[in-house]
């Protein structure tokens, strides 16, 4: 795991990060004395230098002596004139070791100006949380604590933004021209006195100040510079609320807000003029659009031109036009993949600026209707779809499969007549197809069924009749059964 002063170190550098080049800073390793590793210094463009140099900072061992770095501290700062001086002390809680008489040289630090803060390694519980609390309270600053390591170096980054961002002058402060405000308009102001209250920043070093103030910091309230081929500008005093009923009230504040904005816009588009810009992966077109009537003759007397400027720090180029028709000017140009490129068409004594334009790295960015299009026209021939939602991209589409018969009832339509035609003209007949006679078969004669035999009526012999008499049967009887019988046979 990470020492106490690794997280020191770490949580050092980041606030080193977060600081302006105007700004100033110095660092002190503390155990049982004070140990200058960096004095105090403009970080100017040496950040990325007093960054590794924090971060090799090692401790000699011993407790942590609060008097000793916090008197150390206040030494190297009462050189600085800047308007806040602030000390981030960072500590251990339960090694929070000989306070001295810190009490008084809180105090003196407080009384010129300066603040301090604590940072707490452990929990507001700890045996030396009481006094880094105090320390903190005294010193019109905040506490922190933590037993997270991980969380050191956040909140070092999150006290110094703190702490940059609260540097506004509450007291009125006097305003002086500087006389550069003719670079942006001819027209002269006349300044305010005094303003209610500022922010204190510093004048980058290719910036026009056009007002400062009169304090002892000589700091800029209004500035523009050129960033590129665009136009920036800042404004460190209040427009509005708090701060800002002198600003308000001056006479000439309306015009100062107007022409400011004229200034950050650019010049206004000349009548009959139109530039349009479009980037098509990495090659960049221009079309200058015109009035023939108004611009034929001037654009034969000066053509137009057009530089480019990327933000390699190359040079600046120029780049032909192409006479495309009557009141069309037109390029094309292929840029470097990733670049930014900005860019100005000078025509007659107008300048028309384009960009910033950032070009695509491959020409997967590269966009082209017609191809959209293309793949539209292909997605519905294909019976497919266009997904504009990427979380439905791998659902399967409903499939309807749908066959045409408009070609086969074609054929047999054309069939039909050619048949209908040859049987009228030919007197063809479709053939008839006969059916073969069906053979009788032989009838086989069946044979005659076993007649049953009749069981005749056994006949009563009177008692009186004699032994060999046999009875007499009527003939209508004997007739009636013989036919019967037939009748049977038949069946």
């Amino acid at each position: 795991g990470k020492t106490k002063m690794d997280l020191a170190n770490s949580g050092a550098a980041n606030a080193i990060e977060l600081l302006g080049p105007m700004d100033q800073v110095a660092v002190f390793a503390v155990d049982s004395e004070a140990t200058k590793t960096i004095p105090l210094t403009r970080v100017d463009s040496k950040k990325g230098e007093l960054m590794n140099r924090t971060r090799k900072i090692r401790s000699s061992g011993g407790g942590i002596f609060v008097y000793n770095g916090l008197k150390a501290a206040w030494e190297e700062l009462r050189k600085s004139p800047a308007g806040t001086r602030h000390v981030i002390l960072f500590s251990d809680a339960q090694d929070s070791e000989e306070p001295g008489d810190y009490k008084n040289l809180i105090k003196e630090m407080t009384d010129n100006g300066a603040s301090i803060s604590v940072i707490g390694l452990g929990t507001d519980s700890d045996v030396d949380a009481a006094l880094l609390k105090e320390i903190a309270k005294l010193g019109n600053g905040r506490a922190f604590f933590s037993d997270r390591p991980v969380d050191i170096p956040r909140i070092f980054a999150q006290e110094t933004v703190t702490i940059a961002r609260s540097a506004f002058v509450q007291e009125p402060v006097g305003a002086q021209p500087t006389g550069r405000w003719a670079e942006i308009s001819p027209k002269p102001l006349d300044w305010f006195k005094q303003v209610d209250g500022y922010n204190l920043s510093y004048a980058r070093e290719d910036a026009t100040v056009s007002l400062v103030s009169t304090d002892e910091y000589l700091a800029p309230l209004v500035a523009h510079a050129r960033r590129g081929l665009g136009r920036s500008a800042a404004i460190s005093f209040p427009l509005g609320g708090e701060y800002s009923e002198t600003a308000r009230n001056w006479p000439g504040y309306g015009d100062f807000l107007q022409t400011m904005g004229r200034f950050l816009m650019g010049e206004d588009t000349p009548p009959g003029i139109a530039l349009r810009h479009r980037l098509d992966g990495t090659r960049l077109t221009l079309d200058l659009l015109y009035d023939p009537a108004l611009w034929s003759q001037k654009l034969s007397a000066l053509p137009p031109k057009v530089r480019l400027k990327d933000d390699t720090g190359g040079m600046t180029m120029d780049l032909p036009w192409r006479r495309i028709s009557p009141g069309h000017f037109s390029l094309t140009r292929d840029l470097e993949e990733g670049s930014i490129v900005r860019g100005a068409v000078q025509v007659g004594e107008n300048a028309l600026p384009f960009g910033p334009l950032s070009v695509g790295s491959s020409v997967e960015w590269a966009f082209e209707p017609e191809r959209l299009a293309e793949l539209r026209t292909v997605s519905t021939q294909t019976n497919g779809r266009e997904l504009l939602d990427l979380s439905k991209a791998w659902l399967r589409p409903p499939f309807i499969a749908e066959t045409s018969l408009r070609l086969p009832l074609g054929i047999a339509l054309v069939l039909l007549v050619i048949v209908e035609a040859l049987m009228t003209r030919t007197d063809w007949k479709l053939p008839e197809f006969a059916m073969a006679p069906r053979q009788k078969r032989p009838k086989v004669a069946k044979a005659p069924k076993p007649k049953p035999v009749r069981k005749e009526p056994e006949s009563f012999v009177p008692a009186a009749q004699p032994e060999n008499e046999k009875p007499v049967t009527p003939p209508a009887e004997t007739e009636r059964s013989s036919r019967f019988q037939r009748a049977k046979d038949r069946k």
